[in-house]
């Protein structure tokens, strides 16, 4: 299930607010599934639960999404319980939650709205890219890997470019600013979704990395913003540490389309294993 609308497709049960889902390894980071993966099946589970016909004004736009991770599920089958908290005109807030052999894995809350106009606005105020070297220029990075961590699945099926100023880390040379930047495409040239995004805004390896930390960080919370529909073509990225202590980080991302315009961010917590 390469393709990431099949990859977060869930079904109906018969139960109010209960979908099946299939859980795809794919898109994974080393045996783990892909936090951005996961939270995008959330929100395409509130979707199609929420708003299962199509219709004008329909909350179908994952505005802001945030996901707390309790545990890792496994690639394979699992249960989607949505609960929609408050529809209102201009939102619908939902609550959306991932189990596995009844054990609960990954919760999201959700603000679903309508889709925005494609194309900048009058007043739109936002940070110009980050400089990077042609997408043509960058080396993809492989799905194989030689750390011990185990491979990347997802490199399999999303294109993801380092910036040529981000490769030290990789040769053991980090600048020790704490920033990598870089392209992501999906791998069959499919423009990304808005709900794509939520994949997109997580694809950089833990600014960490970029100090000489290269151990596991695994996320505890991820708030991903999806600020407009992107233009086709490769997503442009940059995440930086915002604060190191102890044994948790927390990181920034910002995503720019094609033309340069900002279409998402986020921000998160994740644990430092040094």
């Amino acid at each position: 299930m390469a393709d990431l609308a099949k990859a977060t497709a869930t079904l109906p049960t018969g139960q109010p607010g209960r979908r099946d889902a299939v859980l795809d390894g794919q898109w994974g980071i080393g045996p783990k599934l892909h936090g951005g993966y996961l939270l995008a099946l959330l929100t395409q589970a509130a979707v199609d639960e929420t708003s299962p016909e199509p219709a004008a004004g329909r909350h179908v736009f994952p505005q802001a999404v945030t996901g707390t991770f309790l545990r890792a599920p496994d690639p394979g089958p699992a249960v989607v319980d949505v609960t929609v908290l408050r529809r209102g005109r201009g939102a619908t807030q939902v609550r959306a939650l991932v189990s596995q052999d009844d054990r609960p894995c990954v919760e999201a809350a959700i603000v679903l709205g309508p889709e925005p106009t494609i194309g900048p606005s009058d007043g739109d105020v936002s940070p110009d890219p980050v400089e990077l070297a042609p997408f043509d220029d960058c080396a993809r990075r492989p799905a194989a890997t030689d750390d011990g961590r185990g491979g990347l699945p997802i490199m399999d099926v999303v294109d993801t470019r380092f910036g040529l100023d981000s490769l030290g880390f990789l040769e053991g040379r980090p600048s020790g600013e704490g920033r990598l930047s870089g392209w992501a495409e999906l791998d069959t040239r499919e423009p990304w979704s808005p709900i794509g995004m939520l994949v997109a805004v997580d694809l950089l390896p833990p600014a960490c990395f970029d100090l000489g930390i290269y151990g596991w960080s695994p996320t505890m919370s991820l708030t991903a913003h999806v600020h407009a529909v992107p233009a086709p073509g490769p997503i442009r990225l940059t995440q930086w540490l915002d604060h190191l202590v102890g044994d948790r980080m927390h990181e920034t991302c910002r995503a720019w389309d094609a033309t340069g315009r900002l279409v998402g961010q986020a921000s998160q917590l994740a644990a430092v294993r040094r």
